[in-house]
């Protein structure tokens, strides 16, 4: 009495519903007994105490007790095999042929040519057990697939003209799913050199073009007339470039020498102790123009670059973490001096150096040498006070904080005093 079988493929951890006929059963229902083969799966009987779920069927098993729909979870590969329902003890004609499989891999291409590498056998491949039926189909470049089988045989043309250009593609596929693999090329080994070569020319020309037509593009908005090629090639290829004043020429090698010169009257002598914090806030009357960049400089390494048109502000090197600046005043901010600190600092308003440097000092707490003309104890204090007066800024070796404003600002935060 199996004459309306019905074939059903599931994947493994999948759900089983069947949902019975009982349009042949005309009594009121009283008993269902659903079965795996010859073993019981779950039982109902009315007069004798309800349900039973049998066996490996149990804590995943539910019947429907006026439906008579079976319901199972966490499919397993044991879970394969016929199924059959009883309504009042009277078996059903309609049967369910389950396969419970896995779900196919995604799969791998590998090729294996011979000596002259003309022809080359691909295979489509992974570990299929358990997903068994498994189909195969075959994809070159964008056409259409085609269930070919496991492997593939691809060859040059008769003409010897290389098939490398397509790309091949495999897909695995059972009842329950399918994968497809990543798409190979060059199955006939690399391309010769000639065609190398001329992809790299077109490639650095291509690069060569944007480059330059970024160039003349920022230039344009810009209008900044110093070392314009090394500022650009420094924001546009992420700041590896060395300053213009690195590479200059010799005239311009002497305009910076005069400036060197005219500079030398314009140099301030700051000494701070370790861990106290540096203000530096430079003098704008100079700068005309609406200000669209600030590069502050330690030597000729950058401690802060901010630029109006190349995305904000970037802190450089052992700087970073403990370093601001005020992108309206210019104000540089450095706390927890280091020894390293010491040196000369610049500043850059729209690519234009400042005239004003300051050469920083930085010392130990216990170091009772002050050199900004103030008199270590027992020295000479008018002379120190005079010193002080003349140079027009006021800077405190005990100070936690120490800030030059131009002769106008005084030191901020004198907790020693």
């Amino acid at each position: 009495n199996v004459c309306f079988p019905d074939d059903l493929s599931l994947k493994v951890g999948g759900e089983l519903v069947l949902t019975p006929d009982k349009s042949t059963v005309t009594d009121p229902i009283t008993t269902i007994l659903w079965k795996h083969g010859k073993n019981k799966v779950a039982e109902w009987d009315k007069d004798f105490g309800g349900l039973d779920i049998y066996a490996a069927f149990k804590n995943r098993t539910t019947l429907d007790q006026t439906t008579g729909e079976l319901r199972i979870s966490g499919l397993m590969k044991t879970d394969s095999g016929v199924y059959s329902v009883e309504f009042n003890s009277k078996l059903l004609d309609k049967t369910y042929t389950l396969s419970v499989i896995k779900p196919v891999p995604k799969p791998t291409i590998t090729s294996s040519c011979n000596t002259n590498k003309t022809i080359c056998t691909l295979t489509c491949e992974d570990n299929t057990t358990d997903a068994e039926p498994v189909t195969y189909s075959w994809k070159l470049g964008e056409r259409a697939w085609e269930v070919v089988g496991k492997q593939l045989t691809v060859s040059k043309s008769d003409t010897g003209k290389s098939n490398n250009g397509y790309k091949y593609t495999c897909k695995m596929k059972n009842a329950v799913s399918e994968e497809v693999s990543e798409p190979v090329g060059e199955v006939f080994g690399p391309e010769s050199s000639n065609t190398v070569v001329v992809g790299v020319v077109v490639t650095i020309v291509a690069l060569v073009v944007i480059v330059i037509t970024g160039f003349l593009v920022w230039k344009k908005q810009t209008g900044y007339p110093q070392d314009t090629w090394i500022d650009f090639l420094r924001k546009y290829c992420g700041g590896m470039f060395a300053k213009g004043s690195d590479g200059v020429q010799p005239e311009q090698g002497k305009g910076n020498a005069n400036k060197a010169e005219k500079r030398q009257g314009n140099e301030d002598d700051l000494s701070l102790k370790v861990g106290s914090v540096l203000v530096l806030t430079p003098d704008k009357s100079t700068v005309t123009d609406p200000i669209t960049s600030i590069v502050w400089n330690h030597g000729k390494n950058y401690v802060a670059d901010w630029d109006k048109e190349f995305g904000g502000l970037g802190i450089c090197g052992a700087f970073k973490g403990r370093t601001t600046l005020d992108q309206t005043t210019g104000e540089l901010r450095i706390s927890g001096l280091k020894k390293t600190d010491s040196g000369v600092y610049s500043v850059e308003f729209n690519r234009k150096l400042l005239d004003k440097t300051y050469t920083i000092s930085v010392i130990r707490g216990d170091d009772k040498t002050k050199t900004n003309g103030s008199a270590a104890p027992g020295g000479d204090l008018n002379a120190a006070e005079k010193g002080e007066a003349n140079r027009e800024r006021s800077v405190l070796l005990n100070e936690d904080t120490v800030k030059y404003n131009n002769g106008e600002g005084a030191a901020e935060e004198n907790s020693a005093l």
